[in-house]
Order: C-alpha cells, then sequence, then structure tokens
C-alpha cells in the first residue's frame, strides 16, 4: 500500500498527542522551578511574576491578596499509585515585614474570588472559615497574630484544615543539626527561608520544617502532625499560594518551588535561585515592567505550544 501524506500527517498527530499526554502526567505530578519566568503558573489577584522570575503574592499595598497556583491539578487519591496520597514540597520564601503572611495550600478548586485579605490570608472569609466543605490543606507562616484564629504569636507556623485555626502550631523556628536544639527564625526579615513539607501516606503523618536558605535540611521538623488526608483531599487538587496583607503592608514571594507527588522532591541548585533583592515593581514605571517582562508567547507552558502544532496538523489533515 502506497504511502500517502495523508496517512503520514495522521501518524505524526497521533505520536505528538502520545508524547503530549506524557509530557503533561509528567507535569503534574512532579516539577522544580528556580524563578517562575518559565513556570506553568497561575496567577490570581495581586500576584504577579517580577523580571528576575521572583512570584510576588502581595506588594506594599494595603489589604491586597494574591493566589499562585501549578496549572495543572495533581491526582491524590489515586488507587492505581504506589504510594497513596504522599507527597513532598519544598519551597523558599521571603516575607519583607509583618502583614500579615502567606500559605501553601491544597484546594480542590483555584477560585478565591470571595476569599478575603488581612487575616484570612487569601484563603477563607468569614463565612465559609472552618467549613468542612472546604476540603482545604494550608501550611500557615504568619507574620500578625489573630486572637480570633487562637493565634499563639505573630511569628508562626500552623497546620490549617478548612480554616484558620491552627491543628497544630508553633513558633517559627528550625532545629539545628550542630548545636541540638531549635533556633528561633523570624518569618519576615525578608531573608530567604526554606520550607519542607512532607506527608507519608503510610504513617500518615505531616511533617513541616525551616531552615535559613543557606542552612541544610534540619533532622527534626518544626511540626509533626497525625492526619488521615484521605478524608479531606479529592481525587484531584490543586497545590500552590496565597497571601494577604491589612493596614500592615508586606512583600511576600516565592523564590522557587519543587514538588513530587510520589517521592522525595527535587533538591535546588541554590545558584540558580533569583535573588529576592531584585527591585519590587512598585518602584519600577511601565516601560520597564514591559520592556523586562516576557511577552506571554515566551513564557507560555511548553504543554500549550505543542497543543498549537497537534491543532495546525489536525487542520492540515482535513484540508488536504
Amino acid at each position: 500500500m502506497a504511502v500517502t501524506s495523508k496517512s503520514i500527517t495522521l501518524y505524526i498527530i497521533t505520536h505528538l498527542c502520545l508524547v503530549s499526554g506524557v509530557l503533561s502526567q509528567q507535569q503534574e505530578t512532579e516539577f522544580l522551578h528556580h524563578g517562575f519566568l518559565k513556570g506553568n503558573i497561575l496567577n490570581y489577584g495581586s500576584t504577579k511574576i517580577l523580571p528576575s522570575g521572583i512570584l510576588e503574592l502581595t506588594n506594599t499595598s494595603r489589604r491586597q491578596m494574591g493566589q499562585a497556583f501549578h496549572g495543572f491539578p495533581i491526582p491524590f487519591n489515586n488507587s492505581n499509585s504506589s504510594n497513596p496520597l504522599s507527597f513532598s514540597t519544598s519551597f523558599v520564601f521571603s516575607i519583607s515585614a509583618p502583614g500579615h503572611g502567606l500559605t501553601f495550600m491544597i484546594s480542590p478548586t483555584m477560585d478565591f474570588t470571595r476569599a478575603m485579605a488581612s487575616q484570612f490570608l487569601g484563603l477563607f472569609n468569614a463565612s465559609n472559615n472552618g467549613n468542612s466543605t472546604n476540603r482545604i490543606l494550608a501550611v500557615e507562616f504568619d507574620t500578625v497574630k489573630s486572637n480570633e484564629f487562637l493565634d499563639i504569636d505573630g511569628n508562626h507556623v500552623g497546620i490549617d484544615v478548612n480554616g484558620l485555626v491552627s491543628v497544630e502550631s508553633a513558633p517559627a523556628a528550625f532545629f539545628s543539626n550542630r548545636h541540638i536544639k531549635n533556633i528561633t527564625l523570624k518569618l519576615s526579615s525578608k531573608d530567604p527561608i526554606r520550607a519542607w513539607i512532607e506527608y507519608n501516606g503510610v504513617e500518615m503523618v505531616l511533617n513541616v520544617t525551616l531552615a535559613p536558605l543557606d542552612i541544610s535540611k534540619p533532622k527534626l521538623p518544626l511540626l509533626s502532625r497525625k492526619m488521615n488526608l484521605t478524608e479531606i483531599f479529592n481525587d484531584k487538587m490543586y497545590v500552590g499560594f496565597s497571601a494577604s496583607t491589612g493596614n500592615m503592608t508586606s512583600n511576600h514571594y516565592v523564590i522557587g518551588w519543587s514538588f513530587s507527588r510520589e517521592g522525595k522532591a527535587k533538591e535546588f541548585d541554590l545558584t540558580l535561585l533569583p535573588s529576592v533583592s531584585a527591585p519590587s515593581p512598585s518602584k519600577l514605571d511601565d516601560f520597564d515592567l514591559i520592556s523586562d517582562t516576557p511577552s506571554d508567547s515566551a513564557t507560555a507552558n511548553p504543554k500549550r505550544t505543542k497543543l498549537i502544532i497537534i491543532y495546525t496538523l489536525v487542520i492540515m489533515f482535513f484540508m488536504m
């Protein structure tokens, strides 16, 4: 049988679809970002990606809130997985002043338009805070004490389930492997801080660990909580960050992010992380932002580019 141009085109389209599907699955379960200029990140509210590649959730304006998510949902409650519901993530963040804090969250939705700023951290509002239907796990890095949420102080880390009254919290600190003791960390020092959040689905234990960026991972976590996340999570969930300001304001930055649905999240190459000393967009005029920020096409998700190629080939096939 003679090989026609149509059959060749159809062959190419089929294989591109298969490759795209495989790559999409990889992106949905594991990723590593040294900065976010090329990251598959969806931004909401005040969030933007600075020319340096830093993800800025809020600037120094009052009563702001911003969220940012990995662009695809992550499969969590997967019965075919060899490691049900385990995950590992690590990220580097910086908070310039106490007001109000940021969270890492796992949520069934990316729609937080009804959330509030200030003490609600861009996660909840006065009506839905604490509702079991939220199905949200968050780890908060809180820099303002909120008595209504029973905060222990104005510099703490907490594990939140469906609301902002933490099920476990502790003053921000890291365990010094050298001195064999906890050393206090000021979350709002502007110094880059690295966090590790790891869940063991077999032991059903969530660990949260902190350290300054130039310190190796502590042997002991700051928080360790026994919990069954299968009672909270849907089959697919979104992973991301939120932050807010109130009367007190702050730059909330995420500098790098590593995530893995199964196994340990990949390590950062610290030399590839953008510097937090890069100028804030509030100090740049519109021309600087436009000329220095890559265009949408330059920062487009590789999957989107593959789909454009596939669609083009499909059109060519039917026109032949």
